[in-house]
């Protein structure tokens, strides 16, 4: 599949180009939008609200050949605003939520271990998150992950860096408690 020109014809109106455009990455741009909410009826939501502002906006694609480094972005963008919102959202329910009490908490008990990790991702603040996501969970190298960023390389590894600091500053503290 030549990208360059089903994005230039994709530019020009073509449905069926763009179609196989999206078709050809819909695996990983749902990947990236799961990363980011981890629930699969919003990682959808996500990914159809980032195609659609794709398809509207495919004319500002400057060079054909970085077209999925370009969807990326929208993607991420995508998540980090439909995060906002649902924190937002949450901020309010849990007002009104009321807990249920003598809930067996043995199952939690068990899987929190392998939850840790990803709910340490989850509290780290963008462009960490991001930066993490990128090059540990979706394989993109730090040049990759600069130019879907629009960072320079020097900027993406010292916040991989930090990030990173984080996480194990995290994990220390999780291990002096236990």
């Amino acid at each position: 599949m030549d990208v360059i020109v089903l994005v230039n014809k994709a530019k020009k109106g073509d449905e069926r180009a763009f179609a196989q455009l999206i078709e050809w990455k819909k695996d990983k741009i749902y990947k990236i939008a799961f990363s980011y909410v981890k629930n699969k009826e919003d990682a959808l939501d996500i990914v159809s609200e980032a195609v659609c502002k794709a398809y509207i906006s495919i004319g500002t694609v400057k060079k054909s050949e970085y077209f999925y480094t370009w969807l990326t972005r929208i993607v991420i963008n995508t998540a980090i605003n439909f995060s906002k919102k649902k924190e937002r959202e949450s901020f309010f329910d849990e007002n009104y939520h009321i807990e249920k009490e003598g809930e067996d908490l043995s199952i939690e008990d068990n899987i929190v271990d392998n939850l840790d990790l990803y709910n340490a991702i989850d509290q780290l603040k963008e462009p960490y998150k991001s930066v993490i996501i990128l090059k540990y969970f979706e394989d993109f190298t730090i040049n990759q992950v600069a130019e879907i960023l629009e960072k320079p390389v020097g900027t993406i590894k010292t916040h991989l860096n930090k990030a990173l600091n984080i996480l194990r500053s995290n994990f220390r503290e999780v291990q002096k408690v236990d």
